[in-house]
């Protein structure tokens, strides 16, 4: 996510479905990008230690923790950490999702 452009994004690509995913999103709305993955860990279900996956997820926080800790902290590199709504206020926020073929992965041999 690059500070100098208003706008942020990632994609994904799952090559067993050459699908690719791809979120854009203004960085002032969601200044932070969090990845977290599950490698077969979580025994109960309905993982029942067969996932293997990886989650992306844009937000407002840098970590996944209470908001007393967000406002504790502040910001992380000069960046907030938390964002307020006031009382009896309305925010709107905008992001575009987009689901297309993988078309470059053509080629690669699947297991």
């Amino acid at each position: 996510m690059d500070p100098a452009r208003p706008e942020a994004w990632f994609a994904a690509i799952n090559p067993y479905l050459r699908l690719a995913v791809a979120y854009i999103w203004r960085r002032s709305d969601f200044p932070w990008l969090g990845i977290w993955e599950e490698n077969h860990l979580r025994a109960g279900a309905p993982w029942n230690g067969r996932v293997l996956t990886r989650g992306m997820e844009f937000g407002v926080s840098p970590f996944a923790e209470s908001r007393r800790a967000m406002i504790d902290r502040g910001s992380l590199f000069g960046v907030p950490g938390y964002r307020w709504i006031p009382a009896r206020k309305t925010v709107t926020m905008e992001y575009r999702a987009l689901v297309m073929p993988a078309g470059s992965l053509a080629d690669v041999p699947l297991p």
